[in-house]
């Protein structure tokens, strides 16, 4: 819950104090939004609730696998990786 979603970027803006766990509960809380868009404006979709459910679930967990300070890290220190993997970040 610490992980700053911005990086060092709170040293030099002290109200950028935006973690990972708040970005992820919004993300999760847009995506429940965006479904209920979506719902409301093409109900031929069918779109059911456990759907929703899944849909806000990833966007919960869509940060998991992103190291320390998020982008920086992997540009950094991740540009070291044997390229032959075909590693990517997302």
């Amino acid at each position: 819950q610490k992980l700053k979603q911005l990086g060092m970027t709170y040293r030099v803006y002290p109200s950028a104090t935006h973690t990972r766990f708040e970005h992820s509960l919004g993300v999760s809380y847009l995506a429940g939004k965006m479904v209920d868009h979506f719902i409301r404006t093409q109900p031929e979709l069918n779109i059911t609730e456990e759907e929703k459910t899944c849909i806000m679930l990833a966007g919960l967990c869509h940060d998991l696998g992103h190291g320390p300070f998020s982008h920086v890290f992997e540009s950094e220190f991740m540009c070291d990786y044997p390229q032959k993997t075909n590693w990517e970040h997302e």
